[in-house]
């Protein structure tokens, strides 16, 4: 392997000492903290996984982290009034939908339902329009912050850039190609329907792979020196595996995120903090 791996954790503990500190300073001249709420309907075992990690590293970062427990058959409607409750307490600076949710509810509605002002994943229609206006006023969902974090750690300058994101989904592909455009990149979107997907990866300077199929991305499909981010994770067993074949893929890139260890340590770190910018938000603070 030629390429540089790109690492997430050193920065994300650098943001994360970051985060702490501003929240600190917030309540030293408000008085007030930051408190997430993550909505779980039923007991899947992946989704209390996910709480457990984020309520650590919400007090690793001085955000207080509450778990609404929903029982698995419950109706639509109570599960929209639970998310109504949380967005009128005024104690709740964010809001969370873990998943999956099971599967006589609509997910798109209940994540549609969380305030714009508390979606930290930044899932709802207002952040989605605010992320496509670039206005500035939005939450972008975890995973393409930390990606994009990654890419400013480099310092490279990527206006002008050919960019290609593989994979199209609401959360992770569309708003990390939005980004990336916003940052004046050239950008395309790849997806399982693409036809001769190389033709498209090989033309990249950075490429971006978010499909969650191992192995899809080979050295063959990689432009030399380019930096490709491995966004994809499937679990093997106890093994993670990312979207490119690390050798050969790490044979042609320059810079290369390695499965675990790249983007994935970032991802928590970005849900903190949007919740330190909602809390500054509600406060009127600038952060």
């Amino acid at each position: 392997m030629t390429a540089k791996l790109l690492k997430g954790r050193r920065l994300a503990r650098q943001l994360r000492r970051r985060i702490a500190a501003g929240l600190r300073s917030l309540e030293a001249r408000t008085g007030q903290t930051a408190t997430i709420a993550a909505v779980l309907v039923g007991d899947d075992q992946g989704a209390l996984n996910y709480a457990r990690a984020q309520s650590r590293a919400s007090g690793n970062t001085g955000i207080g982290y509450q778990l609404v427990r929903l029982p698995g058959d419950c109706r639509m409607t109570d599960a929209m009034e639970a998310i109504d409750q949380l967005n009128l307490t005024a104690e709740i600076t964010g809001i969370i939908l873990l998943t999956p949710v099971p599967p006589h509810l609509n997910l798109t509605a209940l994540q549609w339902r969380i305030s714009p002002a508390k979606d930290l994943e930044g899932v709802s229609p207002g952040n989605m329009g605010h992320l496509l206006a670039d206005t500035g006023e939005f939450f972008t969902p975890p995973t393409p912050a930390a990606a994009v974090a990654l890419l400013d750690s480099l310092d490279l300058e990527l206006s002008g850039r050919q960019a290609v994101v593989v994979g199209h989904s609401a959360i992770v592909g569309k708003p990390l190609a939005m980004r990336l455009l916003n940052r004046r990149c050239t950008v395309t979107i790849a997806h399982k329907h693409t036809r001769n997907l190389a033709s498209l990866t090989t033309g990249a300077d950075i490429l971006c792979v978010a499909v969650g199929k191992p192995g899809l991305i080979v050295g063959d499909y990689v432009k030399k020196g380019a930096v490709v981010l491995d966004i994809g994770t499937t679990y093997v067993g106890k093994t993670v595996l990312g979207d490119c074949d690390p050798n050969s893929v790490g044979s042609k890139a320059g810079w290369l995120t390695p499965v675990p260890g790249g983007v994935g340590p970032l991802t928590t770190v970005m849900l903190m903090r949007n919740a330190w910018r909602a809390l500054a938000r509600q406060l009127g603070e600038a952060i």
